[in-house]
């Protein structure tokens, strides 16, 4: 074939193309699209596994209608209601130790033996004081006695001489009416008369004055000595009780004297418990529900029946206070030994109608409640906590089971439970 030479134009280069399918246009979009679609999905399944996470045996319970028992759980200890707290009366060193703990006592049976030799010493001072002052007045009674017996013959012989001065005075008076002496021999008759008698009179009156002195002195020394022997009466009896004696009969406990000891007035050596007075028990109660403690309220030990409570000591030391429990008109149980230890119940109020859930570090405001096999995170109400119950106010029915366990630290919404 000859060659031929094609000479082509620009126009016949520049022809007009056909469009692309509409489809082919939106491909991209589609595809953009559904990576978009993809991406979420994705994110939202990483979170909904993130959040869902798996409990290992977890510890649920029940939500069950019953009664709530606003209740204090306590641990008691048996005392007897009567006791007496032995203390020392007397200072001294422990001669001899007559008993032993836990021994069963009568009334007045000897204890322990002190000896004190400063007492000794008083006591023999004070001894010699009474007997120097009773030595006093028996001295003072021979002298007043012996004045006595002087003054009795002075007397009489003033009377007599008295009574002579009289007569005379008489015999003169007869002799000057005679006319046989004269006026200056009267009169002075008549002054040895007058003399007389009023010597008579002062003697009189320095013996009664004499004699009263002397029994006022007499009257003292005597005081002196009844109190000297008071205050001896005081010692022997301080020496007697160095010997201690048993104040009533019962049970010697926390008696942990030994020989040679040193004691001093005050000093606690021990308790004896009167076994057959009865025994109550004393708990210790958090003072938050001081408040609430009344006299009069039920509690119940199972092992010993119901009880009251009694007294709550005002007294509150290291958060805490002492309440005292005693059975119905004090008839407590037998078998029961002071220092025993019993649980019991005490009820705060009485009991009324509720849901109520197993006290748990679980039971919270929010709680995970068991739907199937997971564990939903919840809002709850609930209301007092008592003896091991929480009262459920809303937010749960009764049936349902709750997570009481320990909550996992993340607190997820949900949890899958693995057996």
């Amino acid at each position: 074939m000859p060659n031929q030479t094609l000479h082509l134009s620009g126009a016949a280069m520049d022809r007009r193309l056909a469009p692309p399918p509409r489809w082919r246009r939106w491909l991209p979009r589609l595809g953009a699209g559904l990576a978009l679609v993809g991406l979420v999905a994705g994110l939202l399944l990483w979170g909904r596994q993130a959040q869902t996470r798996t409990v290992f045996a977890p510890q649920l319970a029940s939500v069950r209608a019953g009664e709530f028992r606003d209740e204090l759980l306590l641990r008691a200890r048996v005392e007897p209601l009567r006791s007496v707290q032995l203390d020392a009366a007397e200072a001294g060193r422990v001669e001899a130790v007559l008993v032993q703990e836990g021994e069963r006592l009568a009334a007045g049976a000897p204890l322990y033996r002190l000896h004190s030799p400063e007492q000794e010493q008083l006591l023999m001072q004070r001894s010699a004081e009474v007997a120097q002052q009773m030595a006093n007045v028996s001295v003072q009674r021979s002298a007043q006695a012996a004045s006595l017996a002087q003054n009795r013959r002075e007397l009489a012989q003033m009377q007599m001489a008295q009574q002579q001065a009289e007569a005379e005075q008489q015999r003169q008076l007869q002799l000057a009416a005679a006319g046989f002496v004269s006026v200056a021999a009267l009169e002075q008759a008549q002054r040895q008369a007058r003399l007389a008698s009023q010597l008579l009179q002062q003697a009189q009156a320095d013996q009664r004055l004499e004699a009263d002195t002397r029994q006022q002195s007499l009257d003292e020394m005597a005081r002196a000595v009844q109190g000297l022997r008071r205050g001896l009466l005081l010692l022997e009896r301080s020496r007697e009780r160095l010997l201690q004696r048993a104040p009533i009969a019962g049970r010697l406990s926390g008696f942990q004297l030994q020989v040679g000891a040193s004691v001093r007035p005050g000093d606690r050596l021990g308790r004896i418990d009167d076994l057959g007075g009865g025994v109550q028990l004393v708990a210790e109660v958090d003072e938050f529900y001081l408040p609430r403690l009344r006299p009069g309220q039920p509690a119940l030990s199972q092992a010993h029946g119901e009880l009251q409570l009694a007294q709550v000591l005002p007294q509150v030391l290291a958060g805490k206070v002492k309440v005292l429990l005693r059975w119905a008109e004090g008839r407590s149980p037998a078998g029961l030994s002071p220092g025993q230890a019993l649980d019991l119940r005490l009820q705060l109020e009485q009991p009324r109608p509720a849901l109520l859930l197993p006290e748990g570090p679980g039971v919270q405001a929010q709680s995970y409640v068991l739907q199937g096999r997971t564990l939903s995170r919840r809002n709850i109400q609930l209301g007092r906590r008592a003896a091991g119950q929480v009262e459920v106010l809303a937010g749960l029915q009764a049936g349902e089971q709750v997570l009481v366990s320990p909550i996992p630290s993340d607190s997820a919404e949900s949890y899958q439970t693995h057996d």
